[in-house]
């Protein structure tokens, strides 16, 4: 296997490559060392491509592309990552009707769920198939006991070591057709949010899948945003068009939420720390700051790159929705990862004109007690023009030291010290 080794981040002018027998990459004079622990191509395990999970077919004499009811994370995927080493990725596996065939993938619509020993060379121990009925409706995370969550064909279940549901909770689906729809976990990993509909949610605990709250929404915003077991946050639309602008909003589980008037207008997307401590994040900043005011410290991205602070559903620790959270938080606050971007010159095929798009770059470490950048982690849009929207999945372990990264069917553990 080739290693790349050189300096990075904030040294990338600097930048040296050169092939090793390690997979390890030093940042020499900014402080850090990283090791790519196991790179893994998902192929034979089926993982399906944008191109294939665009398919055109007919129903009922409409043209339409791709799994009829819609696909969940663009067909990427999605991941979990413990402390020892696991790594869970789930991939929807479009099979049914006029799916591309692959003997791989069998019969029949699943989320499959692959278990990857990164401290064994990247060996998938489990394959685990979830039959569903809609491959919008999933999700994948860990509880803060470490037990595997999985919420397909309308079930949520924790799933034991044997790849068998130990618990289940059967889920109404409500769901219309341009309903939200996500399953959200808190900073700790004890609660679960699920947002059945625009109108309905349900916080269930991650340990029991007892429902603890049954929340009847009166706008589409209420209830949404980075979230402990206590609350919730989130960057709030407020006054009347044409003089609309973004607040700071707090919000309690069900409850209605106000608008913390000290922040004033935002311009940041807020995630959730802890239940006094939040990350602002702007395209050319991050800002540990107190939900009292004060600011803890300021950190910006390494130059020229800019952090992915896209407006849209966010969520720290796993990805969820159609427009995803570019940021994660380990399960212990120490670290926290976020998509960096660069811009690109792009000429569309039908013009001569060219025009300006962001493109992925790489993954930035940050620690979150002293703002200091710990590690950057390069993505493919790093070394290709790749334009489109950025769609790499990316999950952090609980203790901050281990990255996955997956992107375009090929799965990369990184070690970060």
């Amino acid at each position: 296997m080739k290693i790349e080794t050189g300096k990075v981040n904030m040294c990338r002018s600097k930048w040296k490559r050169k092939t090793l027998t390690a997979a390890v990459m030093f940042g020499v004079t900014c402080g850090w060392a990283q090791t790519k622990v196991v790179t893994l191509d998902l192929t034979p395990y089926g993982v399906m491509t944008d191109a294939e999970l665009s398919v055109l077919h007919t129903i009922a004499g409409y043209i339409v592309a791709g799994p009829p009811g819609g696909i969940a994370w663009g067909g990427v995927g999605t991941l979990a990552i413990d402390s020892a080493g696991y790594v869970y990725v789930g991939l929807p596996i479009w099979a049914s009707g006029d799916a591309p065939k692959n003997p791989v993938r069998g019969t029949g619509d699943k989320f499959r769920v692959l278990a990857v020993n990164a401290a064994n060379g990247g060996k998938v121990e489990r394959t685990m198939d979830f039959p569903s009925k809609s491959l919008d409706r999933l999700a994948l995370h860990l509880a803060d006991d470490g037990t595997l969550l999985v919420f397909a064909n309308d079930t949520l279940m924790r799933v034991g070591s044997d790849g068998r549901p130990t618990a289940q909770l059967a889920v109404p689906n409500e769901q219309k057709q341009v309903d939200n729809w996500d399953v959200d976990i808190s900073t700790t990993g004890g609660t679960l949010r699920l947002r059945l509909n625009d109108q309905h949610t349900i916080v269930v605990n991650a340990k029991t899948l007892a429902v603890e709250k049954q929340c009847q929404e009166k706008e589409e915003e209420d209830d949404t945003g980075t979230m402990t077991d206590d609350l919730e946050l989130s960057s709030r639309s407020t006054g009347t068009s044409p003089n609309t602008a973004n607040g700071l909003e707090r919000e309690t589980f069900c409850e209605k939420g106000s608008i913390l008037s000290s922040f004033g207008k935002i311009n940041f997307v807020p995630a959730i720390v802890s239940d006094n401590q939040f990350l602002a994040i702007e395209a050319g900043s991050m800002a540990l700051r107190k939900l009292s005011g004060e600011t803890v410290w300021t950190s910006n991205p390494p130059a020229p790159l800019l952090f992915d602070s896209r407006e849209g559903r966010y969520e720290l620790n796993r990805d969820s929705g159609t427009y995803e959270g570019r940021y994660e938080l380990s399960r212990d606050a120490s670290r926290v990862t976020i998509q960096l971007l660069r811009v690109a010159q792009y000429q569309p095929p039908e013009t001569q004109e060219t025009r300006p798009m962001q493109v992925e770059d790489s993954v930035g470490v940050w620690d979150v007690a002293t703002g200091r950048l710990v590690g950057e982690v390069p993505l493919l849009g790093h070394t290709t023009d790749r334009f489109f929207n950025p769609d790499s999945k990316t999950a952090v372990s609980p203790d901050g030291k281990l990255l996955a990264v997956l992107e375009e069917g090929v799965l990369t553990v990184w070690r970060v010290e």
